[in-house]
């Protein structure tokens, strides 16, 4: 347990050591999330997709926290099944065990965006985090075991997400026939 929190400390300074593409975002989020499964026997942990169309609801987010504020998260409710959960601001250099664990964790998050801006009172780089979140409850027991359906468990223990028809680009492609809609 001590070296996966000592994995997680240097996870987090790594992740925000230097300016990170969305692919290496997403990559360190599910290498933590399935740290997490396995750590605390999450059966059902999805593997996160990277969301562009996100980036612009922490824009607005931070847009109305003024940019420069204290690290906060907001959770908002768009209808019954979809509820999306905003982490501005975030300072890893200070963040605690539980405030990580609420970044990266929560079987019922799906999709996610980031965004990194400058703040122009201290000229520190700031990070948020957006996610999108449905009411699916964390199921115990071995990592990668309970995935839901649409899902199948990948080697990490997480939840991939899958269909017949790819999202690339904004659009879907069918996966068959490479058709775009």
């Amino acid at each position: 347990m001590k070296a996966a929190l000592l994995l997680l400390a240097l996870l987090v300074h790594t992740v925000h050591s230097y300016s990170t593409t969305r692919a290496e975002t997403l990559r360190l989020f599910n290498l933590e999330r399935s740290l997490i499964a396995n750590n605390t026997q999450i059966a059902n942990m999805i593997q996160l997709e990277y969301s562009p169309e996100l980036e612009k609801v922490l824009y607005v987010k931070l847009g109305k926290a003024g940019g420069c504020s204290d690290s906060k998260i907001i959770y908002d409710d768009y209808n019954s099944w979809i509820h999306v959960e905003a982490h501005l601001n975030v300072n890893t250099e200070t963040m605690d065990e539980q405030t990580s664990s609420k970044l990266y964790g929560g079987a019922d998050k799906h999709l996610m965006a980031h965004v990194e801006t400058k703040c122009m009172e201290t000229g520190k780089e700031v990070h948020s985090y957006v996610f999108y979140k449905t009411n699916d409850k964390e199921l115990h027991g071995p990592p990668g075991s309970r995935c839901r359906a649409g899902t199948r468990p990948t080697p990490d223990g997480l939840c991939e997400q899958f269909s017949d028809r790819k999202r690339k680009n904004g659009k879907f492609e069918d996966k068959s026939s490479g058709q775009k809609e």
